[in-house]
């Protein structure tokens, strides 16, 4: 083998010299231009040369009838390890991908375009190179007849090799040239929304800078300077600005130091998508345009597609390869670890396929057998062979029917797999995405010492409480985890968490039967069915008069309320049953609703969740007057909140003390309208007369208080989770359903070098809006809340709030409330004496 350097020739100084001054009209994906004069000379010129190749290697390439006797398999493995023929057999490969066509297009741009052509043509240990890193991108992807854009990537390579005295050798020479490779084809660039100047496409000389000052501040993985340009290609190709990337990296640095750190590589840096990127799509409403698409993410999660892509994300941004591994209905992803490829976020290899492979498990192969560069070789001469013989390439063994070179190509690589012993890694995160699990997998916790928590009183009679300094819990739990921070010390990590309990329905429905105004079905089975939709209800302005209130949708479509005035009623119902989906409703109690509040005159109906959702899930009777059924918690959460956004209103869904008040419309009997279920059918749709399907709203009467199908129709979700004995204990002033589990309590004791106020702030990082801790003082039982702000990833120190001390001993209780809450780190708690 010869051993020269990649790039040695004088031409390259001529050629790099002649690109000093030259644009970058490569960054743009232009139609193919016609060939000038000059192009088709050039053309000329590259055809004969392919001609001679294939001539001459024909002829010296063993015969490929595979019932021939005259090379038996020794003789093959022979022919495929020497590199005999490689200079010729790459420039055939890269005239013939690129094209003579392909490359005059690029040639007529100029002499420096035509140079960079003839360097590439006459450096064949760069040809290999490229070629065993399976060459330029093309416009259409595995279409031979789509040329490789060989031309703009020698430009990059070029720019890179002229920008960075690095980019010569090791690391930073195969970082170039795979990136040279990779972005031949331009990459667009995903910004945000609001950003309307942003490039369109990604650099590739600040991409090739920003990993190059990246691995020299110590920020990648240690083990990024051992990646092939095969590899790093993985790492360099996405759509993130750069500004993105370094902010994954500070992110993760300052919010989870500790998934760094985890040394079990299948999880490392990937693992905040199950610890910290939500599962579900109720709260991708809340994008934000100012934000980049994978802080968006991060904020406010998403079903297996955004997961896989974030997790893809925090990857390279760390410098580890990884590519999508999409499976039937599901997004995954795949990454690469130093004792083989794993995947992530999705099924076990052979659930789904790769960029170039039609199964995943043709991708596991080739990273397999490019462990054994030196052996893999043979794999990529035999793939050439076919190339020059006119084979259709064949990536796998799933890839069809092989001709002889592809079918020896594919033998050579299982026998080199085979003989190294090599064996896929267990499929790891096989449920993580379908799951809202926190995910804390291989994670060593932090040792704490005594100075970690050395809690100091300043001259100035500031307090300064290291996080890591709580009292209780004693040790770290699931809900209070310390771990050691990137800059000193320690810090803490409070998990995200959601709310908890199913939520209740009222009113019956088409499809059921009878049922009374204190009836209540539990939302168990699936969460979703054909005669479940909801009704809204809306907050009452302060100093505004009570009266009928009518909200314009948009396009025609209104949505009307009636006014609830405050009262007292009996609630409750004769139901002693508790499962899937039966409530009990006893004891009845009294219950006073203090403020009036609007609720919707009739069911949401299909038209208005159509225009304010823009979807109909729908699956009883399709009709836009027909209340919208077949929806989700999540789905009738989501409306109210759009269309807050939407009319400036408080919209949500009602208690369900408010709802059975309305209902009951002032009635102290089963039926608003008395004890005898006979008139039932005056006002509702149910089983003996619905027909089997829901009906357009408001055609029946409607309750004392005007509220139509109140009964009927659909059943209607209400805000309140459900406990069997929460009747018994509920309160008598507006009840709201059992209160949430209060998370993450932790405490600090400390003294106070003297009494009096206090302003109390706190350093934290937080990746969502409306965070915040709640806290007492001493025996104060009295709730304080601690606001935090949104620092995207960054610590920053919240807005004080005073406390009262006492000279000497003094604690100070945390926990967390109102869920949904997400992920904060807290680094420390300053106390600051109020003059």
């Amino acid at each position: 083998m010869r051993t020269k350097s990649i790039v040695t020739k004088s031409v390259a100084l001529i050629a790099l010299a002649l690109l000093a001054s030259s644009s970058r009209a490569q960054q743009s994906v232009p139609p193919t231009p016609v060939l000038t004069e000059v192009g088709l000379k050039q053309e000329e010129v590259y055809y004969s040369q392919l001609n001679q190749l294939r001539a001459e290697l024909t002829a010296e390439i063993p015969p490929s009838d595979p019932l021939s006797s005259e090379v038996n398999a020794d003789l093959l493995q022979t022919f495929l390890a020497s590199d005999t023929l490689d200079s010729r057999l790459v420039k055939f490969v890269v005239l013939y991908e690129a094209t003579p066509s392909g490359l005059a297009v690029f040639a007529q741009q100029g002499p420096e375009h035509a140079a960079l052509i003839e360097l590439m043509l006459s450096d064949s240990d760069l040809m290999k190179q490229m070629l065993v890193a399976d060459g330029a991108n093309a416009q259409r992807v595995n279409d031979r007849s789509s040329p490789a854009q060989y031309g703009p990537a020698m430009k990059i390579y070029a720019d890179i090799r002229k920008a960075s005295p690095n980019a010569g050798a090791g690391i930073f020479q195969r970082l170039a040239l795979a990136i040279a490779l990779e972005h031949a084809v331009p990459i667009a660039q995903g910004n945000p929304k609001s950003q309307a100047d942003a490039p369109e496409f990604i650099d590739p000389v600040k991409r090739f800078h920003h990993y190059e000052q990246a691995y020299l501040a110590g920020e990648l993985d240690p083990l990024f300077e051992r990646l092939s340009v095969w590899e790093l290609r993985m790492v360099v190709n996405g759509d993130e600005p750069d500004e993105t990337l370094a902010w994954g990296r500070q992110m993760l640095r300052n919010y989870r130091p500790d998934l760094i750190a985890n040394p079990n590589f299948d999880w490392r840096y990937v693992q905040v998508v199950a610890t910290d990127v939500r599962y579900g799509s109720g709260d991708v409403k809340y994008d934000r345009p100012e934000l980049q698409n994978y802080q968006n993410i991060l904020m406010n999660g998403g079903v297996c597609g955004r997961r896989a892509f974030f997790g893809r994300f925090i990857l390279r941004a760390f410098g580890i390869p990884t590519t999508a591994r999409p499976q039937t209905g599901h997004g995954a992803l795949v990454h690469w670890t130093p004792d083989g490829w794993v995947p992530c976020l999705g099924g076990g290899w052979g659930s789904g396929w790769t960029h170039r492979y039609k199964n995943d498990l043709d991708f596991l192969a080739t990273t397999q057998a490019r462990n054994n560069p030196e052996q893999f070789l043979r794999v990529k001469r035999a793939q050439w062979v076919g190339d020059v013989l006119g084979e259709k390439r064949t990536f796998g063994e799933h890839d069809g029917q092989a001709e002889y070179w592809n079918s020896v190509a594919l033998r050579t690589q299982r026998d080199l797999i085979e003989k190294s012993q090599l064996k896929a890694l267990d499929a790891v995160g096989a449920n993580l995405g379908e799951s809202n699990e926190t995910g804390e997998k291989g994670i060593a916790r932090a040792v704490v010492s005594p100075a970690d928590r050395n809690i100091v009183v300043g001259e100035d009679g500031v307090i300064s409480i290291p996080a890591a300094a709580f009292s209780q819990p004693s040790r770290s739990t699931k809900e209070v985890v310390i771990m050691k921070s990137f800059t000193d010390g320690m810090q803490i990590h409070l998990p995200r968490f959601e709310r908890e309990g199913l939520t209740i329905l009222r009113g019956g429905a088409w499809r059921t039967d009878v049922c009374q105004s204190g009836t209540r079905l539990l939302s168990g089975g699936y969460g979703a069915y054909n005669n479940w939709g909801f009704r809204a209800a809306v907050t009452c302005p302060a100093n505004a008069t009570p009266s009928e209130l009518k909200l314009d949708l948009g396009n025609g479509v209104m949505m009307e309320f009636v006014y609830i005035r405050p009262g007292t009623f009996v609630m409750g119902g004769a139901s002693e049953k508790d499962g899937r989906f039966e409530c009990v409703e006893l004891p009845k109690h009294e219950v006073k609703i203090t403020k009036g509040f609007y609720l919707g005159k009739c069911e949401v109906t299909q038209a208005q969740y159509q225009l304010i959702m823009g979807s109909n899930p729908s699956g009883g009777a399709k009709s836009p007057d027909c209340p919208v059924d077949t929806v989700s918690e999540a789905d009738a959460f989501s409306f109210c909140s759009k269309l807050s956004d939407h009319t400036g209103m408080d919209v949500r869904l009602p208690t369900e003390a408010e709802w059975e008040y309305a209902c009951r419309a002032g009635s102290s009997t089963d039926w608003f309208f008395g004890d005898d279920p006979a008139a039932f059918g005056e006002y509702a749709w149910f089983q003996p007369n619905d027909a089997g399907m829901s009906h357009a709203v408001g055609q029946k009467k409607p309750n004392p208080w005007g509220l139509y199908d109140i009964y009927g129709n659909v059943w209607e979700r209400v805000a309140d989770t459900y406990a069997r004995d929460y009747y018994a204990k509920s309160p008598k002033e507006d009840p709201t359903g059992p209160n949430q589990t209060i998370k993450s309590r932790f405490e600090y004791t400390f003294n106070a070098p003297r009494a009096g106020n206090y302003a109390l702030t706190v350093r934290a990082v937080t990746n969502n809006y409306r965070q915040h801790l709640n806290f007492a003082v001493n025996e104060d039982a009295s709730e304080n809340v601690l606001e935090l702000p949104f620092t995207l990833g960054s610590w920053q120190v919240s807005e004080a709030v005073e406390v009262q001390l006492k000279a000497g001993e003094n604690t100070l209780r945390f926990w967390r409330d109102r869920p949904p809450q997400y992920g904060i780190a807290i680094k420390d708690f300053t106390l600051t004496p109020v003059k």
